[in-house]
């Protein structure tokens, strides 16, 4: 595997938090109630997939993703479509979504949690759905669900490939994580490239404790010693218009706005991407959007005078006439003092006359 680091060291502390109650997954096998059976020691779905054995034909990586979405999608999925309706943007909705999942888990061994006919499994693999029946169980009695690192990843690949991002189940010593597809991702300290044609723009995604960020490579990791299975996502017939970003969210004055989205299509050539924007409910303006690379697109909409409201949205044309349109965009120009906004920057001016007017006194 290839790296390539940003150079930002993170520091993070798991921070105690109160615990009411915790609950154990429960599987489903394809069927609900669940359904499994053991052949000589190892229990298998009704899939077939082993879930005590990540390796081998039968093995749970990444054979165990294909049970929660296209004909067997069911609640994990359905929450993907859910942020993809409800986060926009794309950064936001991917941070959305694993500050969801870090939320409603909490940590535990297979060995302290897991038990078929009595006995304890060393090893065991709860799907994504799975995982996603129990959390919205424990929601109605706010507890949390014991997993471990192969069970978030698993209901971290559902929701995230619902929610419209390619994803890659990683297969590390001792580990199991996630990538997605997130190259215009800002915040990542690594940027993986895990030769699918696509280069470096790969994040990682580690839902193992409470306070790791999205885009977060654990230093045990960052040799790239492990094996990554990336899913590309589903896209059927026509024009599509996806992860559309712009930074900065909150511009200063006369500050330019960066735009990137994705167009696919599958059956058709694209002949045209536009930003189309107003300034403060006037007049549409359209503005042509660059080709970088593959199938991304990227423009700047001018810098606007402080309190300007921009409302914003990408269209695509392909060669058969038809016509995409993303949803709506908008943000508001504000006016820093010093890179800081001004409320706070007056509020800590007045803290620090305070503390100098007392110290004279």
């Amino acid at each position: 595997m290839k790296k390539h680091g940003k150079n930002i060291v993170i520091l993070l502390f798991l921070t105690s938090i109160f615990i009411p109650n915790l609950v154990n997954a429960y599987p489903s096998g394809n069927t609900f109630p669940p359904t499994f059976e053991k052949r000589s020691s190892f229990w298998y779905d009704s899939w077939g997939i082993n879930r005590n054995a990540y390796y081998g034909e039968d093995g749970y990586i990444p054979n165990m993703f294909y049970e929660t979405i296209g004909d067997y999608s069911d609640l994990a999925y359905k929450w993907g479509l859910e942020f993809k309706l409800n986060h926009i943007e794309i950064g936001e909705r991917a941070q959305a979504i694993l500050r969801f999942v870090q939320e409603w888990t909490l940590y535990g061994y297979d060995e302290d949690n897991v038990f078929r006919d009595g006995e304890a499994q060393l090893e065991w693999a709860w799907n994504g759905d799975e995982m996603a029946h129990m959390i919205e169980n424990a929601m109605e009695t706010m507890n949390l669900v014991v997993a471990d690192c192969e069970d978030v990843a698993f209901l971290c690949a559902t929701i995230y490939y619902g929610a419209g991002f390619d994803v890659a189940i990683l297969d590390a010593p001792g580990h199991a994580a996630l990538l997605i597809w997130l190259p215009d991702y800002p915040n990542a300290n690594m940027y993986w490239d895990i030769h699918d044609g696509r280069g470096f723009g790969w994040i990682w995604v580690e839902a193992t404790g409470k306070n790791n960020p999205l885009g977060w490579t654990p230093p045990s990791f960052s040799d790239g010693d492990f094996t990554a299975y990336p899913i590309v996502r589903e896209v059927g017939e026509g024009i599509f218009i996806e992860d559309v970003s712009y930074h900065p969210l909150e511009p200063s004055s006369k500050e330019e706005v960066e735009v990137l989205a994705r167009v696919i299509t599958t059956t058709s050539q694209v002949i045209d991407v536009a930003i189309i924007y107003s300034v403060n409910n006037g007049e549409e303006q359209k503005e042509e959007m660059l080709h970088i690379d593959d199938s991304r697109y990227e423009v700047s909409i001018p810098g606007q005078n402080r309190g300007s409201e921009v409302v914003f949205h990408v269209q695509a044309v392909d060669d058969g006439g038809e016509t995409s349109s993303s949803g709506s965009f908008s943000y508001e120009v504000k006016e820093n003092v010093f890179g800081v906004e001004p409320l706070l920057f007056y509020a800590v001016i007045g803290i620090i006359l305070i503390i100098i007017i007392a110290a004279i006194v």
